[in-house]
């Protein structure tokens, strides 16, 4: 059973951005979920890809990321429920 929930996704993403994050002045309980971690500058193009892979391993699922809209793939809020509603075991 998928017991992964966006918040749990958040809270991993928030963590592993930390640094990033509190460099822009934000607090983790203040990241609204319409950041974008790549027009914010926390993630580069290449770091897309290691988000996701990031992800994948945290939670040992595999992802389908064609299926999320290509605008909505780095920004919080949206990837993380696509994460928890479309997760499968790897």
């Amino acid at each position: 059973m998928n017991d992964i929930t966006p918040a749990k996704v958040r809270n991993f993403l928030l963590t592993k951005y930390a640094e990033a994050i509190n460099m822009l002045g934000l607090k983790a309980d203040e990241v609204p979920a319409t950041f974008d971690f790549l027009l914010s500058g926390t993630i580069d193009s290449f770091g897309i890809l290691d988000m996701v892979s990031s992800i994948e391993d945290e939670f040992h699922i595999q992802l389908d990321m064609a299926a999320l809209d290509a605008e909505e793939i780095t920004v919080l809020g949206p990837l993380c429920q696509y994460v928890a509603e479309n997760s499968k075991a790897a």
